[in-house]
């Protein structure tokens, strides 16, 4: 029974001492396994808020300026002279390494025209419209990790975060149709003040790219998709119309983190890990 005693006594204090030293050992390097390291672990480990600004384009697909008859627009009928502006103005929280939640208030413009139209039929149609909407949206962000095996030399050339991001939103809009009244269908549409609400919502689906810069600014790129519920973003509707109209937009962010301060804990790997060495390119840059 005193050999078991003294047998788990041994294991108890050796299990103690390799701890202590996997903790030292992880305050000095900021982490116990090299192929876990990745740059915003070190740069922005902890929760941290961020407030941007989003200049971008936008576009849309609607029954008008559709090119082929009696059917709706697709991917395909997505004019260059249909591009309008669009601005946004964001908050994000990061609740740590991979996740976000980001609110957005958006102001942007939608056009679009039958003589765009490569078919004929269309084009003589002559139904074209304009839109603003004010969008305001919550989406939750997905930061896709990334692993090297060699950090020390990998960090400092790949500092670009990809997330992907869904969520809702919601929009005030008033289509204005400009045109001949086409049929009876056209009329009623026209003249009726209950086919549908200027107030709708949308599911954003998209990506994007964020590039930290000096721990307090990012830059980045996102694709934005806005699936909605409703046949009227253009005010127009056709009576065979069996899918609802979409629109996106492509913007550039500017941002300006908050609280940027790494982990005391990662403080001491994070100076060794990107502080620049001799023979170095960056450190020759910074010392000429």
């Amino acid at each position: 029974m005193k050999i078991k005693l003294k047998i788990l006594l041994f294991l108890f204090t050796a299990l103690s001492v390799n701890n202590t030293i996997a903790q030292h050992h992880t305050t000095q390097t900021g982490t116990r396994n090299p192929q876990q390291l990745n740059y915003r672990n070190f740069v922005l480990p902890g929760p941290h808020f961020e407030l941007g600004l989003k200049l971008g384009v936008a576009n849309s697909m609607t029954d008008i300026g559709s090119s082929r008859i009696d059917e709706q627009a697709s991917f395909f009928d997505v004019y260059s002279r249909g591009i309008m502006p669009a601005l946004s103005i964001y908050g994000r929280y990061h609740f740590g390494r991979e996740f976000a939640l980001k609110s957005n208030f958006t102001a942007l413009m939608l056009k679009g025209n039958d003589r765009w139209s490569p078919e004929i039929e269309i084009v003589e149609r002559g139904k074209s419209f304009s839109n603003t909407l004010y969008e305001f949206g919550l989406v939750g962000e997905l930061y896709l990790p990334r692993k090297y095996a060699n950090p020390k030399q990998d960090f400092r050339f790949f500092w670009i975060d990809l997330y992907l991001f869904t969520g809702l939103s919601a929009f005030y809009h008033d289509p204005e149709v400009r045109g001949p009244i086409i049929d009876e269908y056209d009329y009623e549409i026209l003249n009726s003040d209950d086919v549908y609400s200027n107030y709708q919502l949308a599911i954003p689906l998209g990506a994007g790219t964020t590039l930290n810069l000096y721990n307090r600014w990012t830059i980045g790129f996102d694709l934005n998709f806005r699936y909605t519920f409703f046949d009227y973003l253009d005010g127009f509707r056709r009576p065979y119309s069996n899918r609802n109209d979409f629109f996106f937009t492509g913007n550039l962010n500017l941002g300006y983190i908050i609280n940027s301060d790494p982990r005391r804990s990662n403080h001491v790997a994070r100076y060794r890990i990107f502080r620049p060495k001799k023979g170095d390119r960056l450190f020759r840059k910074r010392n000429r």
